[in-house]
Order: C-alpha cells, then sequence, then structure tokens
C-alpha cells in the first residue's frame, strides 16, 4: 500500500515536472503556490478576453456585413446572451474556472470564425484585425500552458485561414489571383502576432515570477520580525509590568537628554503580599539542584496563575520568596481581600511540594496595606520593584508570622470589609519594627463569604 502512495505522488509530481515551463520554479510545491498567487490575475485576463468578445458583437451588431440581417442580428443576440452568461458563471463558479477558461476561447473564436464565414462583399480580410486583437490576447494574457497557448494559436490561424478559404470558394466559386498570396500574409501576420504575444507572455511571466519571489522574500522577512517582535514582546513582559512595559517603549525613542526619565509613580492603598516557605532549607539538602529548580518552577508557576486568577502583579521571586501587590497600576477597593485570598490559595498550593518531597514545608504568608513607589531601577538592566516603608513592613508581617497562615495588619483588616474571620496574631511581640510602628497583627481563620465573588 505504501508503495503504491510512494509511486502515485512520485507520478503526480513527474505530472507537475511536465507542466512546468522552462523558466518556472524547480521546487513544485514552490511552483503550486505561484499558481495559486496569480490565479486572481489570471481570471482577469479572461475576463478581459470576453470583454473583447461584447465589443465585438457590439461591432457585429452595427456593422452586419451581410445581406440576410435577420440570421446576422439572431446570431449576434445569441452571441451576447452567450458571452454574459459566460462572464456571469465565471465571476460566481469557482470550482470549474479552469474548464471556463478553454471554454471562453473556443466560444469567442468560433463567434469570430462565424461572423467571417457569414461576410459577404469586396472585402472577406475587414475582420482580420478583430483575429489579430484575439490571437494576441490568446497568446499573450489567458492563463494557460505555453504548449496549450501554441496549440491554440495554431489552431485559431489554421481556422481563419480555412474559413477565408471557405469563404472565397462560396461567394466567388473560385479563388481569387491573389488569394494565396494574401493568405499567406494574413498567415505572416498572425504569426507574428502570435511571436509578439508569446514574447509578451515569457517577459510578463519572468516579472511576475520575480515580483512572487520579492514578495515572498518581503512576507518571509515580515514574518520573522513580527515572530522576532513577539519574543522580545513575551521577554519584555517577563521582566516589566504590561503598563511600564508600554510606556517605556512608546517613549524610549523620543526621550534624548543627559539624564534619563525614571519610571516611577505613587499607589495609596496597596495590599503588598511577601510569602516564604518554610522548611526550603531542608530539603534543599536532599535534593539535587535540578530537581529542586524543577520543583520550585511548577510551584511559582501555580502562584503565577493565582496572581492572575486574584488580580495580583507579582513584582518579584527571591530564592523561595515571592511578592506580589494588588491595587496597583489600577486602584480597586477589594485589594486587601484579594490578597488574602492569594494567601490563602497559596498556603494550599504549597501542598504540591509536601506530597512531592514527602517534607513538612509550609507556607509562612505576611499582608500589609499602604503606600508604594512603583517603578523601574536601572538604564541597562531593568527591575521593576516596589519601595516604601510599607512594604519593609509587610516583609516583616511575612517574617512574623507562622507557617501555614496568612499574618494581615490592622491596617490590612480595615479593608476587609468582614469577608474573614481573625483571631489575634500578636507579630509586634515577636518583631521590633512592628512594635515601633505601634501596628497590631492578626491570622486569617476562615472566609466567611465566598470567592467566587472575586473571580
Amino acid at each position: 500500500m505504501e508503495k503504491t502512495m510512494q509511486a502515485q505522488s512520485l507520478n503526480n509530481n513527474t505530472c507537475w515536472v511536465c507542466l512546468v515551463p522552462p523558466w518556472g520554479f524547480t521546487d513544485l510545491s514552490e511552483e503550486k503556490l505561484y499558481l495559486a498567487y496569480t490565479e486572481r490575475q489570471r481570471q482577469r485576463a479572461v475576463l478581459r478576453l470576453l470583454a473583447i468578445g461584447l465589443l465585438f458583437q457590439i461591432f457585429a451588431a452595427i456593422v452586419p456585413g451581410e445581406s440576410n440581417l435577420y440570421f446576422a442580428y439572431t446570431f449576434v443576440g445569441i452571441a451576447l446572451l452567450v458571452n454574459i452568461i459566460l462572464v456571469v458563471v465565471y465571476a460566481l463558479v469557482r470550482r470549474a474556472r479552469y474548464l471556463l477558461n478553454h471554454i471562453a476561447w473556443l466560444v469567442i473564436w468560433a463567434q469570430l470564425l462565424i461572423s467571417v464565414s457569414r461576410r459577404i462583399g469586396d472585402s472577406y480580410n475587414e475582420l482580420l484585425g478583430w483575429a489579430v486583437v484575439l490571437q494576441y490576447f490568446t497568446v499573450a494574457t489567458l492563463p494557460f500552458h505555453y504548449v496549450v497557448l501554441l496549440l491554440y494559436s495554431l489552431l485559431s490561424l489554421s481556422g481563419y485561414i480555412l474559413v477565408q478559404y471557405y469563404l472565397a470558394i462560396t461567394t466567388e466559386k473560385r479563388l481569387p489571383e491573389d488569394f494565396f498570396s494574401q493568405q499567406l500574409a494574413n498567415g505572416a501576420l498572425l504569426m507574428g502576432v502570435t511571436i509578439l504575444g508569446g514574447v509578451a507572455y515569457i517577459v510578463g511571466e519572468r516579472q511576475q515570477r520575480s515580483s512572487f519571489q520579492e514578495t515572498k522574500r518581503s512576507l518571509r522577512d515580515k514574518l520573522t520580525i513580527e515572530q522576532q517582535s513577539k519574543e522580545q514582546e513575551r521577554l519584555l513582559l517577563s521582566v516589566l509590568p504590561e503598563h511600564v512595559a508600554v510606556q517605556m517603549r512608546q517613549e524610549l525613542g523620543l526621550i534624548d537628554t543627559q539624564f534619563k526619565k525614571i519610571y516611577m509613580s505613587r499607589h495609596e492603598n496597596v495590599s503588598i503580599l511577601y510569602a516564604d516557605i518554610v522548611g526550603f532549607t531542608a530539603i534543599s539538602s536532599t535534593y539535587s539542584a535540578q530537581d529542586l529548580v524543577a520543583i520550585l518552577n511548577e510551584l511559582f508557576a501555580r502562584f503565577d496563575r493565582l496572581a492572575e486568577k486574584y488580580n495580583q502583579l507579582r513584582i518579584k521571586i527571591l530564592g523561595d520568596c515571592y511578592y506580589c501587590i494588588s491595587g496597583a497600576p489600577l486602584e480597586r477597593p477589594d485589594h486587601a481581600v484579594l490578597c488574602v485570598h492569594m494567601g490563602l490559595s497559596m498556603v494550599k498550593a504549597i501542598k504540591y511540594v509536601q506530597q512531592i518531597t514527602n517534607s513538612p514545608v509550609d507556607m509562612r504568608v505576611g499582608i500589609h496595606t499602604g503606600a508604594v513607589l512603583a517603578g523601574v531601577l536601572g538604564q541597562r538592566q531593568w527591575q521593576f520593584d516596589v519601595y516604601s516603608r510599607d512594604v519593609e513592613l509587610a516583609n516583616k508581617m511575612e517574617s512574623s508570622g507562622k507557617a501555614g497562615r496568612v499574618h494581615v495588619s490592622e491596617m490590612t483588616l480595615n479593608f476587609l470589609n468582614d469577608e474573614f474571620e481573625v483571631e489575634p496574631a500578636y507579630g509586634e511581640r515577636r518583631e521590633e519594627m512592628l512594635r515601633q510602628a505601634g501596628i497590631k497583627t492578626y491570622f486569617i481563620v476562615r472566609v466567611l463569604k465566598p470567592v467566587s465573588k472575586y473571580k
């Protein structure tokens, strides 16, 4: 079966090789792509041929050229109707267009030759101009293989001369003395037009193929640049928050001063969360560095998904410490509530590490609410961070907390709207900075309102 399919594929490729012109692409897939790329232009060529056919029928209606006007006008009317039907069908039907191309050529030339055969008068060459125009358009523009074009041009040339012979015999009962010299001149003229059309066809094909390759290269370069731009964007967003990255990208090329602009902004009523893995040092001595990094990577990836769920802005990962904020850059009244839900979810997420390492690791979470300065430091190696005394207090809230508990300050509690049950934590007794700041602390006991409200 496989050999049969390979043989069929080989036969198909061999067939394609036969159809590809000498100036075509050696790569068959590129040749097929080129044909698809130029399909619309080739369709316009057929429509132009049909338009010439319509013009010819209008001319035939104005100048009938025979004594039987009834037959002349009947034929012209039928020919006009056939041309219009071909145009409509060609515009609507896509699948049969290749066949319609041949039908269009056959119909137009049949109309011309029939009209030539009905011409009665002193001159039987008065439609030679139309034959020249059709011959040129047939060879120069029609979307056929060059072998088919050569065959069609020979058929049309032979057909025109044979019809002239028939017209001379039927009208004058004998051949005029100059008939053969006249037909030799007609044949030479049509052959010259055929050669001229062939040259135009080859030159147009080469130019079109060159344009196709340029377009292909441009598109490939454009896609490469877009891909690189997306990769740079992804890397930039992995270092900086989106709102900061957008602002810096817009203003970076416009700023040309001695001192670089500092991208820093102040935000009030922001909840800051610090979380640390308790027992991390113990498991680091029992696992290889590679395994340890893999475990932390999976854990912090879960934290990032939680941060996205609870509208947190991750600031930094420092070893086994993870910290984020809520309420900046966009203010929101439920920043503290979301921070607490984030902390509770992190305590649950650490169970993943407990199961893998079979060790009593846990999360210690501290949350404080206040004002922060958020921005980017550095001119070559950017780093986004938040700075303020409240950030330091949030750090102390974490260090003075307990494993498996979410430790919140009194300022954070004021924004929780009684949505959590709390109990005194007395963190100020364990941390001097909290005591000096006069901050009372609390542990979250349980959730009083469902989390679905804040998704």
